[in-house]
Parts: structure tokens; sequence; C-alpha cells
């Protein structure tokens, strides 16, 4: 989006978090010109690939993604080299502050890191919003930082300056605790401010799929529903993991069955076939076959049409491992999901006036 300040914040009406990690960033690379111009993603800064030297990074996000929201990833296994020197709380989070600065486009998530004093956190709140011009709060524990961010509202010079992120993680099988947590947590930050703007965010795509189905499967995605139930866009905006297992877990090397995601409105779909039983091309012709297939979303989104391309004409260069299919997944599902958002709200929003992995993925 080409706005800024308050004028950014009330233009989005969806928020994807990506990781800095290659699929996650192609996938987003590779959107429609206007999917792009109609978000302004939240972006975790962690290895890329074996890169782990936090300034590589950050440049890479910012040619790949351009102006976002930045935040740091701390998660065991990802994190890059000087992570904990830049969540440093000394000087209010300085060092933090002083990496993301000179970033065109680029705003610094407040960092929220457990166990640490709210005074130097909400210093950094005041100090982005000062610098900034809006600053945005991701919590992964809500309920536990809830005194944190009300402490946030109530110290800023304009709440409509903030975008606090209540992000639930994996919400599969724990749908109504976590919908009866974000009611709480959104009935007491409305409480310190009533026009306390908030997402809802999760994600519901698994570890591995193998459970679901092991040649197929359909997977409600369930981070729509969370979101829906504790009162849709009249309540709060939604965002989502873009389609990628949210919890961090220690990758392990091994073997793989070639498998084809497909995303709907709302369902995802894959089909797998083992490298002896038609690997990837059988599993993207079944895709193909498939009801839900639509042959005018492949026209829009890169990711469908690898899929069309692979099963029309034979393997892709590049698509005979897992890491690119993820990223054509993340692909189809922010094209999917930013439409769906934009059609909800009248389609204005835009801001633009003119390999380690078994099947799941992470």
């Amino acid at each position: 989006m080409n706005l800024q300040g308050q004028a950014l914040l009330d233009a989005i009406r969806y928020l994807p978090t990506i990781r800095s990690r290659q699929a996650e960033l192609r996938g987003y690379m590779e959107l429609q010109a206007a999917t792009k111009a109609a978000l302004h993603p939240l972006v975790s800064l962690g290895k890329l690939g074996r890169l782990d030297q936090s300034e590589r990074v950050l440049t890479a996000v910012s040619e790949r993604v351009g102006p976002c929201f930045l935040d740091l990833n701390t998660s065991a296994y990802q994190t890059c080299g000087d992570w904990e020197v830049l969540c440093d709380p000394a000087d209010d989070y300085g060092a933090w502050r002083t990496f993301v600065r000179g970033s065109a486009g680029i705003t610094p998530v407040a960092l929220l890191r457990n166990g640490t004093n709210d005074r130097p956190f909400i210093r950094q709140v005041l100090k982005i919003e000062e610098e900034w011009g809006v600053v945005v709060i991701r919590s992964r524990r809500p309920s536990t930082d809830l005194p944190a961010l009300q402490g946030a509202l109530a110290a800023v010079n304009d709440v409509n300056n903030v975008l606090i992120v209540l992000d639930f993680g994996y919400v599969r099988q724990a749908l109504e605790p976590k919908e009866a947590d974000a009611r709480r947590v959104i009935s007491a930050l409305r409480m310190t401010d009533p026009s306390a703007r908030v997402v809802v965010m999760g994600s519901s795509f698994p570890k591995s799929v193998a459970a679901y189905g092991e040649n197929s499967g359909t997977l409600e995605i369930l981070e729509r529903d969370l979101h829906a139930q504790i009162g849709g866009d009249e309540v709060a905006i939604y965002g989502d993991h873009s389609s990628i297992y949210p919890e961090p877990f220690e990758p392990s090397i091994s073997r793989y069955v070639p498998r084809v995601d497909y995303c709907t409105d709302t369902t995802w779909l894959y089909r797998r076939r083992r490298e002896d039983d038609g690997g990837y091309v059988d599993a993207a012709t079944r895709v193909i076959q498939s009801e839900d297939w639509d042959p005018d979303f492949a026209a829009r989104s890169w990711g469908a049409n690898i899929i069309r391309l692979t099963a029309e004409n034979g393997a892709q260069p590049g698509f005979g491992s897992p890491a690119n299919w993820i990223a054509a997944r993340v692909n189809m599902h922010i094209e999917r999901q930013t439409a769906l958002s934009l059609a909800a709200d009248g389609g204005a929003g835009n801001g633009n006036d003119g390999g380690f992995e078994d099947d799941g993925d992470f």
C-alpha cells in the first residue's frame, strides 16, 4: 500500500504474516501486482536458508516484499545469529529500532518479549509511534499479555495509531477455547479504549496432513471460522499465517511424499502420490480433475498456474521438491484471502488510487 500513518491502518482489510523463509517470500513475491497493492504484510525476520545475518535478511525482505511491518522471529531453529542483541530491552529496545531505521517503507513491530519489564516495552511503543507514525504490537499470548497491551493503549498519543495483533497460533482442534479467549481479550481492550484497532490471527494448517487422508484430503480454513465467530469485520480485522503451520518445531531430514496443495476461499485440498506412482505430475493432474479446480483462478494465481503447467506439460523446473510447492500454496492462499476480504468490504481498502520437511509444513 502506498499509504502511511492512520490512513495505512484504516486501509488494512487482511493482514497476512509470513516468515523470511525462501518459500514464503517467493509465494508473496509472485502475487499479482494488484494484490500486493492491497496488502501491507507482517514479516517475521529470521533465518533465510543458511543466511542468518539480520542485515542481509532485511535486505532480502525489502527487495522481495517491499513495505511491511517487521517482527523478529525468536523461535528456536529459526533465529538469526544476532537476535538476542536485536531484542535487548536496553534503551527501550533501541537496537531494534536502530536496525530497522532507514529501511524505506518498513515499520518495526513493538517487541513484546516474555519475562521483561513492562516499562521498556511501553517506552518502545511510544518511540515507534513518534518516529514511524504507527505502531503494531503482536501478542502470541493474548491473555497473558493483556495488561501490557492495555498499558500501551493507555499510553500512546493517539489510539488510532495502534494496531494490536492477537496471534492465537494453531487453532485446529482448539477453536472454542481460542474463540472464548479472543472475545475476552478484545472486550478488555475495548474497555480500555472503545476504538482499539485489533487483528485476530491464527492458522489451522497442520504440521502434517497425513492424518487427514493418506492420498488426498480437504481441510477447512478454520482461522476464517474463528474470525467469523468473534463477530467478523465488525469486531476485528482478519489475519492469518498464509497457510503455514505456525508453531515452532525442530526440523529433521526425512523422506517426503510428493504433494500438491490447492486453495479455495474456505478450504485447502491436497493430493499425494509417491514418486513411483506418478509423483508431483500425477498429484497435480488429480488436483485439476477435482470439482474445486477453477481454471479462471489459474489465470490469476502463479501458484495455481504452476499446478496447471505441471499437469499439462510435466514436471516444472525447480518443482521436484517441497519448497516451491509450499511457495505455490502460500501464493494461492494469499490471493484467495485478499480477494475474499476486499469483496466483503465492497472492494475498498487497497490503498491504491489510480529440504527440511515431511508432509507438513512450515
